[in-house]
């Protein structure tokens, strides 16, 4: 679900893929619901980070919409106490200096990455992809998830958890929340050490390479 950051699963999946970028509804409910519009019975859900929330809450709300679903550090919890703070910083910085300032002053730090670092510039395209409107539209998604940590909500489908050990916005422990949802004994969670929030872009081929085994026996 966020278009730059999955590119490159998506291109070697070896199977038909959609990408889809969030912040086309101007709240979170009217989201989950135009994605379910998109949907067959058939389909796997692959989402990062704010993307991954979505899948989620996509698929306890509309489990047939949902054959499969893998997640890239997520989480299934609601807003934090310091998620009203961030935004508006992060808001801040959008209005001052627009995509990049947003990027570099409040992104990037958070994820760990230098302005040196190779990962910047996929960063930056992908900052200029999403735009300003969309991230706003983001920015609410974020703020009115509802969570699914309450007893009502479960994961029917399989569901495969990817995280990295130095993830500091969704550490493995979220990961296992998320697994705690699912009634399929097929889910699973992977965390590779050493890596951060950024995982599609940092270590793509061990995120196929999971993706590929977790979806091979489903087949």
């Amino acid at each position: 679900m966020d278009a730059s950051s999955l590119r490159p699963l998506a291109a070697a999946l070896d199977r038909p893929a959609h990408i889809e970028l969030l912040g086309v509804k101007d709240d979170f409910n009217a989201e989950i619901d135009r994605l379910a519009a998109l949907a067959m019975p058939s389909t796997v859900w692959i989402g990062h980070s704010l993307g991954g929330i979505a899948a989620l809450h996509l698929a306890a709300r509309r489990p047939e919409c949902c054959a499969a679903l893998v997640v890239i550090a997520s989480n299934v919890r609601p807003d934090g106490p310091l998620g009203a703070h961030n935004r508006t910083q992060q808001w801040a910085a959008l209005s001052r200096g627009g995509m990049a300032a947003l990027l570099r002053q409040q992104l990037a730090p958070v994820y760990g990455i230098q302005d040196d670092d190779p990962l910047i510039d996929q960063l930056q395209a992908q900052a200029q992809t999403v735009g300003a409107e969309r991230y706003r539209r983001q920015l609410r998604y974020a703020a009115e998830r509802p969570g699914l940590l309450h007893g009502m909500s479960t994961l029917r489908m399989p569901v495969l958890a990817l995280s990295g050990g130095d993830d500091p916005l969704c550490p493995p422990e979220c990961a296992e929340e998320i697994i705690a949802r699912s009634l399929d004994a097929r889910s699973r969670h992977r965390v590779l050490p050493g890596a951060g929030h950024l995982l599609p872009l940092q270590a793509p081929d061990w995120c196929t390479q999971q993706i590929r085994d977790f979806l091979a026996p489903l087949a």
